[in-house]
């Protein structure tokens, strides 16, 4: 195997550059080196170049699949990443990784070779000898609803399936376990998704679904969306678009006691925040957002923190490591790493039984990273819409 590899990289003016540049080694024990077959692009992306998070040279990306070639640093790691995860090199895997990392700039899923934690991954088969989906060309859409068997659907899996599974056990308190439960954790109260065809929603409804999380869901989404959110398992959709969408929720839905804004603009959080303000009567209703704003964001004078609690997520935080965001440092975090080493291998069951089902993807009309790029504009300019973009190296 070469020393270098192409990669798209953060460039100056917020822009984006194809680079050649060094293969990643190992920063931690047991990574496993994986050749990208795939890439999927998320908001995080855009964010980390715009707001210009990630350094400049940084490597872009956070989603990707594709084959183990090596497993850790040495033979004692290699050894002990087969027995504890079950791991080969060939192996199909889909990963997470912090792209435009300010810690480790040299490592990204926009690249011809990752290096990932496989605490944080899942291995899925493929249907198809080469992993690829069958009879997609570039520039094609692959509709929702089928089995994890392609490079292509696995990309869309990490960032928005890991996100879902941790807030379901961190800010939601929810047993993750997939073994048929009988009973329902919550039947009484209900959820509120505010982006309810969001990547991220669609694997959370899925999950909830599973586990017996929720059993009344309620959603703000576009009414196009409306009969895939029910096949989750979702009571009601309200168009956002429709005139006092937020007021109906409030006055159908009383007993909603958590908001999970899974957009997470200022525009839907602020909306969050008020809704849950007028939704209390005795017990503080609870607004997750996925940016890590926290109650500073809002108005001094629309703030009420008697009857609203805001949390958040960082997904970041499952690598154990401190998290320069900005101008911040967000700290290690113990107990959130330990809840997703303990929840994230738990998917790979569902991803191979077929009990989770892809989510809509638009195959980008370039191939490799110039694939990559278009997938991020294409989010950043919103073309994206209940689909998740993902580029074919």
């Amino acid at each position: 195997m070469t020393e270098n590899m192409k990669a798209l990289v953060v460039g100056e003016n917020k822009s984006t550059v194809i680079k050649e540049v060094p293969i990643p080694k190992n920063f931690l024990p047991y990574q496993i080196l994986v050749k990208v077959a795939a890439v999927a692009a998320n908001p995080t992306d855009w964010k980390h170049i715009d707001f210009q998070i990630g350094p400049v040279n940084s490597i872009i990306g956070c989603d990707a699949a594709g084959t183990i070639v090596k497993l850790g640093k040495d033979e004692t790691e290699a050894k002990y990443i087969s027995e504890t995860y079950g791991y080969k090199v060939g192996d199909y895997v889909t990963a997470l990784c912090h792209g435009c990392s300010v810690l480790h700039p040299e490592n990204g899923a926009f690249a011809e070779y990752i290096l990932v934690d496989p605490a944080l991954s899942n291995k899925f088969e493929p249907k198809n000898s080469d992993g690829f989906e069958s009879g997609k060309g570039l520039g094609e859409v692959v509709e929702g609803g089928s089995v994890i068997d392609s490079f292509e659907k696995a990309a869309s899996l990490p960032v928005s399936l890991h996100t879902a599974v941790v807030v379901l056990a961190t800010n939601f308190a929810k047993k993750i376990e997939f073994d048929d439960p009988s009973e329902w954790q919550d039947s009484e109260s209900t959820l509120l998704i505010y982006g309810g065809a969001t990547g991220f929603a669609q694997y959370f409804l899925q999950i909830n679904q599973l586990i017996k999380g929720f059993k009344n869901v309620v959603t703000i989404a576009s009414s196009k969306h409306e009969s895939l959110l029910k096949s989750y398992g979702v009571l009601e959709n309200f168009d956002y678009k429709s005139e006092n969408f937020l007021e109906e929720i409030i006055k159908k839905y009383p007993n909603i006691v958590n908001i999970m804004d899974a957009v997470s603009t200022m525009e839907t959080f602020t909306n969050s925040y008020e809704t849950a303000k007028k939704l209390f009567i005795n017990e503080k209703v609870q607004v997750v957002n996925l940016m890590n704003f926290d109650v500073s964001k809002i108005n001094e004078d629309k703030r009420d923190e008697s009857k609203v609690a805001v949390t958040s997520t960082l997904l970041y935080s499952a690598t154990g490591l401190p998290v320069p965001f900005g101008p911040v440092t967000i700290p290690a975090d113990p107990h959130y790493r330990k809840v997703a080493v303990e929840n994230i291998p738990k998917l790979t069951k569902i991803i191979n039984n077929g009990s989770l089902k892809s989510i809509p993807i638009k195959i980008q009309e370039k191939a490799g990273l110039e694939g990559a790029a278009e997938a991020i504009e294409g989010v950043r300019s919103g073309k994206n819409s209940g689909e998740k973009f993902v580029a074919r190296f």
